[in-house]
């Protein structure tokens, strides 16, 4: 028998609609007590409405002995990949467990008792609590070091819609087993059978190219034509810009930037070839222990230093080329630190003028999560093909989270879309917002050209029940965003920009502009001490030296 016990707050009237819905479940065998299974059982997951096997995450927490994991299982850290239906022989004593499956889902916590000679069935019934692609947003990962085949199994575990790995075609090929199912796209990768269960997603798969070198990360989804093949060991930035410039004269081919503050980063801006920017990236992770660590020389009015990435034993460090602020830092002290940085840069790339669009990678196999745990929401009013995908996040049609599931519009507009008036003529907006939580929230922002334009207690916008009057009057970026209690990492939920535009001129911030030119002057002569590689770089140099001069002329806001 299996016991939920949900709890959802009403939806309210208005243009704004707040829903957080909340989760428990109690499996127990018999007539709702801890019974006997003596001996072994097996564990079943199915769909609570289709009653379809389906795979999922499950961890044993509290139990009596240690449990061993079936051989075929696969299995990250601590969590396990259930498939379908599965023996598990045990000692006799008491198990807990919890099963996952992504944030659209109810989290399951369950157990029994193992008596001798008998046998059992567990059955899981997970329940969905969020329909998102009944409205109209599909989830996606963009970064992860699994070849597909495998890579594939989690995402049928987690119900992700895309998934992008970095693993080589040669990798991907060896790893890809004979019997496949039948592509019903010729944008869908040919998907492996795993035992019989069916996905609650869409299953599409891609490969993309990480351009890794010293002094950058991008990655280079639906690669150009002919581009030359080249180990991540042997990269260099020039051979990085190169590719990045055939880019920029290929559609269809979406240039994202991984590392916000490396060297080489206003260099790669002023090539006008990156489309997207990981916002929740490979330092996001569930128990964040990496580290900004400040180091701002005296009399100075930037901060210097490093950030140290910690996964388990290893730590790289990488060095922050971005000046920022010395009175910035205070924001990014802390485990949220590397997240509130992150944010920040994007940020001043918007107010430069450039429409990014915000994304999210996991690096599931290299990092401490799951695949989906940062995620990227795309808004499509029809069923996603790969192309559709790859149009939704040019366009700016997105959400990322690591947390909430957020969903909202202005005016009835998604995330990507360019509002006009003149001077003069301000643009009220209504905002809608949809959403459902897990954990708690602090607060909920409306942040405009990067100042905030209204932050609430969650509980307390939930009183109000909708936004106050609000109007925009200048050409600008506004985004929704929610950040949870969450104190181990930066986690949050936050839209895309919605633009605004006034007399048909985007804001280009000069105070932004200055950022960059300073951040490029400082990455010159650090390559400058690199006489080789500053032959390498001259013409990039030049480009990007000349792409900031205009966007000074173009600026008309401070």
């Amino acid at each position: 028998m299996i016991a939920c016990f949900t709890g959802a707050m009403p939806p309210r009237s208005g243009s704004q609609v707040l829903r957080a819905v909340l989760g428990f479940c109690l499996i127990a065998i018999g007539n709702g007590q801890w019974v006997g299974a003596q001996g072994s059982v097996d564990m079943e997951f199915v769909d609570s409405v289709s009653g379809e096997p389906i795979l999922a995450r499950i961890m044993f927490t509290k139990s009596t002995r240690k449990v061993a994991r079936p051989k075929k299982l696969l299995f990250s850290g601590d969590q396990w990949l259930a498939e379908p239906r599965f023996p598990l022989p045990l000692a006799n004593g008491d198990y807990e467990f919890m099963v996952r499956r992504g944030p659209e889902f109810t989290e399951i916590r369950g157990g029994f008792t193992i008596e001798p000679r008998a046998k059992d069935v567990v059955l899981v019934e997970v329940p969905r609590a969020i329909d998102m692609h009944a409205e109209h947003w599909f989830s996606g990962d963009h970064l992860s070091s699994l070849p597909i085949t495998s890579l594939s199994r989690w995402q049928l575990a987690d119900a992700v819609d895309l998934v992008v790995s970095v693993s080589s075609p040669e990798e991907t090929q060896a790893a890809t087993p004979k019997q496949t199912k039948p592509s019903k796209s010729k944008d869908r990768v040919e998907e492996a059978i795993v035992n019989g269960a069916e996905s609650m997603g869409l299953k599409l798969h891609t490969t993309s190219r990480l351009l890794e070198w010293q002094h950058g990360s991008i990655l280079l989804h639906r690669e150009p034509p002919a581009a030359q093949a080249v180990q991540a060991a042997t990269m260099t930035a020039a051979m990085a810009a190169e590719l990045l410039d055939k880019a920029k004269h290929t559609e269809g081919v979406i240039p994202e930037l991984v590392r916000l503050w490396d060297r080489d980063v206003p260099i790669l801006l002023g090539n006008e070839s990156i489309r997207s920017v990981q916002l929740l990236s490979t330092f996001n992770r569930p128990n964040n222990d990496d580290r900004f660590v400040l180091a701002s020389d005296k009399g100075s009015k930037t901060l210097g230093g490093k950030i140290q990435i910690t996964r388990g034993k290893q730590r790289d460090v990488s060095e922050l080329f971005a000046p920022i602020d010395v009175e910035e830092e205070l924001k990014f002290k802390n485990a949220r630190g590397v997240g509130r940085l992150t944010e920040y840069l994007y940020w001043q790339m918007l107010e430069a003028g450039l429409r990014l669009t915000p994304t999210a990678g996991s690096d599931f196999a290299v990092n401490d999560t799951h695949v989906g745990y940062n995620r990227v929401y795309v808004y499509s009013e029809e069923e996603l093909t790969e192309t559709l995908w790859w149009q939704a996040i040019s366009k700016g049609r997105t959400m990322v989270t690591n947390g909430p599931l957020l969903r909202a519009n202005v005016n009835a507009l998604p995330p990507g879309s360019v509002q006009a008036s003149y001077r003069g003529q301000p643009i009220p907006i209504d905002i809608g917002v949809s959403l459902s939580v897990r954990e708690p929230v602090d607060y909920l922002d409306v942040i405009f050209n990067g100042e905030t334009m209204y932050s609430a207690k969650l509980e307390d916008h939930y009183k109000r029940g909708e936004f106050p009057p609000m109007e925009i009057d200048q050409s600008g970026w506004l985004v929704i965003r929610v950040v949870t209690a969450h104190e181990k990492g930066y986690r949050l939920a936050t839209t895309a920009p919605f633009y605004f535009e006034f007399d048909g001129k985007p804001r280009v911030s000069r105070r932004a502009v200055d950022f960059f030119e300073d951040w490029l002057a400082k990455s010159k002569a650090a390559i400058a001490a690199v006489p080789k590689e500053l032959e390498q770089m001259k013409p990039w140099i030049a480009d990007a030296e000349q792409f900031w001069k205009l966007r000074r002329a173009e600026s008309n806001a401070e």
